[in-house]
């Protein structure tokens, strides 16, 4: 069977983006549960030991679309490698994505993840914590593993890219946490700075070299750091904007108006807002952007979608991703893939800018 996704216009699109995924998925899985302790040790552990695995093992087992890992496998494909040297590299992707969301949810304070509780509200944020502590200890312990499946010298680059990258990625994480707690309005250079070291690296850029990297070519790298730049942005501008105009998300809807997350939907309305001259409502924005989650109400987060819709920003933000979608389509003909590598990753683009879900 083929795979589809919903578009936010409506339309079914055929997907062989998510047909490589949907492919890959259970060689993927297998390989990050191999390195876990099966169901039946988990409740063998005593002192109240399995409780604590149970947490560290929930979001992996919640499970992801898998993007970042299946990412590394297509630039290693496109690249002319073979696949099953990347299972392990791809599993410490995704592990690393878990531990970064129990430590995400916990700083923002979220309420939801995949569809079901966050992890620190369903065990408190010390236990959350700490379980994701030891995801990202599990995700070093797969990373040196790595020797096994390519060798010493090609495992330490892979573990150094992602050093590199994840350094980034959380820069990106103080620069979007530090504009929270200072109640401050950010310009949009400041915004896609965040944007291409949390998304363009983390999401593109560092998944797409790890694949290039295993299969011997570097020639890739250099141009691919335009094109996931370019498409980092389209990822996360799509994603903001789901994030207030979809409730597929497994999300809350608004929750990034609840955490006050800076986003490029919030500079376009302050920005119109100014133009405008209207200072009542411009002074409330303001305001909602510098209280504590706690403190707003689902009213204030209708009445903030209410004003993105107002001014526009609804569709000015989806010009947006597009445009940088299209801008990173450019960047691809610049790549060293594959004629079929390109197709399956220009449908890629397509789908992280057009995705309902």
């Amino acid at each position: 069977m083929k795979l589809t996704y919903d578009t936010v216009d409506g339309e079914t699109k055929e997907s062989p983006f998510l047909n490589f995924l949907e492919h890959n998925r259970q060689a993927i899985k297998n390989e990050i549960f191999s390195f876990f302790p099966g169901d039946e040790e988990i409740k063998s552990k005593k002192f109240g030991l399995d409780k604590h695995w149970e947490m560290v093992i929930d979001y992996p087992k919640r499970g992801g679309k898998y993007v970042r890992p299946g990412l590394i496998l297509l630039s290693c494909q496109a690249s002319g490698g073979d696949i099953s040297k990347t299972l392990t590299t791809a599993a410490a992707m995704e592990i690393s994505e878990d531990w970064l969301l129990v430590h995400d949810d916990f700083e923002d304070k979220s309420l939801v993840r995949r569809g079901s509780p966050a992890l620190q509200i369903l065990h408190g944020d010390a236990l959350a914590v700490n379980a994701g502590d030891h995801l990202h200890l599990i995700m070093w312990k797969i990373l040196l593993a790595n020797h096994e499946n390519i060798g010493c010298e090609l495992s330490c680059r892979v573990a150094e890219m992602m050093e590199k990258f994840l350094q980034v990625t959380c820069e990106g994480q103080y620069l979007e946490l530090s504009w929270t707690n200072s109640g401050r309005i950010v310009s949009e250079d400041e915004y896609f700075e965040m944007v291409d070291r949390k998304t363009g690296w983390y999401t593109i850029i560092g998944p797409l070299h790890l694949g290039a990297i295993i299969a011997g070519n570097d020639a890739a790298l250099e141009p691919l750091i335009k094109f996931g730049h370019n498409l980092g942005r389209a990822f996360q501008i799509h994603d903001d904007w789901l994030n207030v105009f979809s409730e597929n998300t497994g999300k809350e809807l608004g929750g990034d108006i609840l955490e006050g997350k800076r986003t490029l939907l919030l500079i376009h309305l302050v920005k119109k807002l100014e133009e405008a001259g209207d200072t009542e409502n411009l002074e409330y924005v303001q305001g909602i952007f510098k209280m504590l989650r706690e403190e707003k109400t689902q009213d204030d987060v209708n009445r903030i979608i209410a004003l993105y819709e107002k001014h526009g920003c609804k569709e000015a933000i989806r010009n947006q991703a597009k445009h940088f979608a299209n801008k990173a389509l450019a960047e691809l003909d610049n790549v060293p893939y594959s004629d079929e590598g390109k197709v399956i990753l220009k449908d890629a683009v397509d789908f992280i800018v057009n995705r309902e879900l």
